[in-house]
């Protein structure tokens, strides 16, 4: 009998430990999700206009990516109801992202800007200091790295390993002994190598140019002739 009521504590210690653990992990999960809304307070890293930033770069399969914003200025020709062209026109200037090592490509610009956006609002959901092995949290050789740059300020911060309980990644600074962890959205996406942002239109005339290039290069085939 003193057996049987043993057994019986004992499952009651671990249905309240399961119990407790379960609570705790709703809490976290709930909190994350509040903090990737923004509906909470972590530490600001960065809190900045998506308008300001000027130019950034990541690095994707070992090869770093950076683009600019530039102005385009566009003259538009007013026309009368017959059709007819007005005799004045007017200048649109707007921005559009370029690739700073090749401006004239024509980039998807709604990826360019979706990945701006990220990096305009940087969050912290936790602060680890006074870090002495960077490797544990996989920056001492990051799997990225985000820079940018406005007017006023740069930023640059280094990528590392991804927590799966938490859905965070581990990030920090050059030279800081400070490590942050921040919602995976914050910093995931940044996966385009410059192919993957040209415009399909574009990539397909590309191609096809590559192709007629090949085929024009291609030495005949020589044919035999027999003697009478």
């Amino acid at each position: 009998m003193k057996k049987q009521g043993r057994h019986f504590v004992i499952l009651l210690a671990v249905l309240a430990v399961l119990a407790a653990g379960y609570f705790c992990l709703r809490q976290y999960n709930n909190r994350q999700q509040e903090i990737e809304a923004n509906q909470i307070d972590g530490e600001v890293l960065v809190d900045i206009a998506e308008e300001e930033i000027l130019s950034f770069s990541y690095v994707y399969e070992g090869e770093t990516y950076a683009f600019e914003k530039i102005e385009v200025t566009a003259e538009v020709v007013e026309s009368e109801e017959n059709g007819e062209e007005a005799e004045t026109a007017e200048s649109l200037t707007e921005t559009k992202w370029v690739s700073a090592e090749d401006p004239s490509l024509n980039l998807t610009q709604s990826r360019l800007e979706t990945m701006a956006g990220k990096l305009a609002n940087v969050i912290a959901q936790d602060t680890i200091t006074d870090v002495t092995d960077l490797s544990q949290y996989g920056l001492e050789e990051p799997a990225n790295v985000l820079h940018w740059e406005t007017a006023e300020n740069s930023y640059t911060y280094y990528v590392g390993e991804y927590n799966s309980f938490g859905s965070v990644y581990y990030v920090c600074e050059p030279d800081s002994d400070t490590v942050y962890t921040v919602a995976s959205s914050q910093v995931s996406g940044f996966s385009y190598s410059l192919e993957d942002l040209i415009e399909e239109e574009e990539a397909s005339a590309s191609e096809e140019s590559e192709e007629s290039q090949t085929a024009g290069t291609e030495e005949p085939e020589a044919t035999e002739t027999s003697a009478e």
